[in-house]
């Protein structure tokens, strides 16, 4: 896009300076150019009169424009433009492609192939790739009419003694077999593996068997080893029609990628104001976020919309699925924390629907009022509660947990604390606990950390242990001042109480 806008605006600068020094000129040439001009209106709507007229006045016009040097750098530019954004990736191999496949999935939109081969050779190397991928295809009647086109021109060679190296069985060999019987039809490729080097064993083997007498070949890139091996072939080209059918086709399937991969993303930024600020402390502050909000937007060339309610702001996104989610979202707490000289709290939600990232995030905010700290926090698909963002340990709620819901509602403990534990759990399962570590992880006072450590203990879910597998800082922490009581997680009645049976922690 930003392709694009850059063209242009480059554009629009030459044409505009063109324009300028063609009306800048002398009076006489403004004159004949505004004539020049209504004659072509003229002819555009009016009854198409004195044809020679119009015809000699395009001319003069075309050539006052053409002559005009900013008219000269704007079509070179517009060229060069062009040459760069549609530059051709050639390959000799097919194991080229993995290069040019790392060159251009960062910078193009779709990958189109001019031949079947390489479309499904980077479907095969790359079952992840998000780019939508086409490929100049024909249909079976394209075949029949390349067939009959080839026995019109070679009636001495019979189909039957032809090798048609584009005729495989991922193709299903294009129904062929439905017009002709098995002695009337061409050789089909019938092996497994299907790339140059064994499409070459393949014809040679029927070549020197006596099988053949002509290969019918679309692997226009392997022509050179048929060469070398001196037989005789006719190479298939797409005709315009199918070019075009499959270039519309390769746009469509970007466009219903966009639709169904793209991600919103909603952002709820609230100021927990408090009884001591003051109203216009308020609107101050509510103006200063709606200042870095935009300020941000466009200093970041970032495209999204901020929605103003009682003290919040909602600000929503459509964003790429090849986006990486947690650097994005760290930058923004990062920047709120800079910017922004007083509290505030972020809820994040990420969804394929907007009201669903609305509802993530709105969940997303209540655990940031809970936790009352300069931070954010982070909820999508499947329940999943991450956060805070601003920690190194990045602990995970999932809601889905319903053997931690019910243990949190029985004994009296907050769910989203025994959550927390459980993702704690899973990241290091021999991490020494104390009544400050657990009360910083989440985000509650030390008195209730000690009461939920308490509990635990009494139902043999942590022991008293070691400070063994924590780092140097986390033991000098738990040594700092008067010593503190520290445990451990017991693995067994833990995994039992809180995780399914399935899932096991290393």
């Amino acid at each position: 896009m930003r392709k694009i806008q850059f063209f242009i605006f480059v554009e629009s600068i030459l044409l505009t300076f063109a324009l300028v020094t063609i009306l800048s000129g002398h009076f006489s040439r403004v004159i004949l150019f505004l004539v020049l001009f209504l004659l072509l209106l003229y002819y555009y709507f009016g009854k198409q009169r004195g044809n020679f007229l119009l015809v000699t006045s395009t001319i003069l016009l075309f050539f006052i424009i053409m002559l005009n040097p900013y008219v000269i750098a704007a079509l070179l530019f517009a060229v060069i433009y062009g040459m760069i954004v549609a530059y051709p990736y050639i390959y000799k191999e097919l194991s080229d492609i993995d290069g040019i496949y790392e060159d251009c999935r960062r910078k193009c939109d779709v990958i189109f192939f001019s031949g079947e081969l390489g479309y499904h050779y980077i479907l095969k190397k790359f079952p992840d790739i998000r780019i939508p991928c086409a490929f100049t295809a024909y249909e079976p009647i394209d075949v029949l009419s390349i067939l009959l086109h080839f026995q019109m021109n070679h009636k001495n060679i019979p189909l039957n003694r032809v090798f048609c190296d584009f005729l495989t069985e991922t193709n299903r060999y294009m129904e062929v077999g439905k017009y002709l019987s098995e002695s009337e039809r061409p050789y089909f490729y019938t092996e497994k593996r299907y790339d140059y080097k064994h499409i070459t064993e393949y014809a040679k083997k029927l070549w020197d068997k006596g099988k053949i007498d002509m290969i019918l070949s679309r692997s226009i890139n392997n022509l050179k080893a048929l060469d070398d091996l001196q037989i005789p072939y006719v190479a298939v080209f797409p005709d315009e029609d199918m070019i075009r059918a499959s270039i519309q086709h390769a746009l469509d399937e970007l466009r219903l990628s966009s639709i169904t991969e793209e991600k919103r993303l909603s952002v709820l930024l609230r100021l927990p104001f408090t009884e001591e600020v003051e109203k216009e402390e308020q609107e101050y502050r509510e103006a200063e976020v709606y200042h870095f909000l935009t300020t941000y937007r466009k200093e970041r060339y970032y495209r999204f919309s901020i929605e103003k309610g009682f003290n919040q702001f909602a600000i929503r996104a459509a964003i790429s699925p090849d986006t990486e989610i947690f650097p994005l979202l760290e930058e923004i707490l990062m920047q709120c924390k800079k910017n922004l000289g007083f509290p505030f709290r972020l809820g994040i939600g990420l969804s394929s629907s907007d009201e669903r990232s609305r509802y993530y995030a709105e969940h997303a905010l209540m655990e940031s009022n809970r936790y009352g700290r300069n931070d954010a926090f982070y909820m999508e698909e499947e329940g999943k509660l991450v956060g805070p963002l601003s920690q190194n340990v990045k602990l995970v709620n999932n809601y889905n947990n319903e053997k931690a819901i019910d243990f949190a509602k029985t004994q009296g403990i907050h769910e989203n604390n025994i959550l927390k534990l459980i993702s704690l759990y899973e990241l290091a399962p021999e991490k020494a606990l104390n009544a400050q570590t657990v009360a910083e992880l989440l985000g509650i006072t030390s008195r209730s950390a000690s009461r939920i450590l308490a509990k635990l203990l009494a139902l043999n879910l942590i022991r008293p242990g070691k400070e063994e597998g924590d780092s140097s800082e986390e033991k000098k922490k738990l040594r700092h001042g008067r010593p503190a009581l520290h445990f451990h997680f017991v693995k067994e009645s833990f995994e039992e109480t809180f995780l399914p049976k399935n899932i096991e922690i290393s």
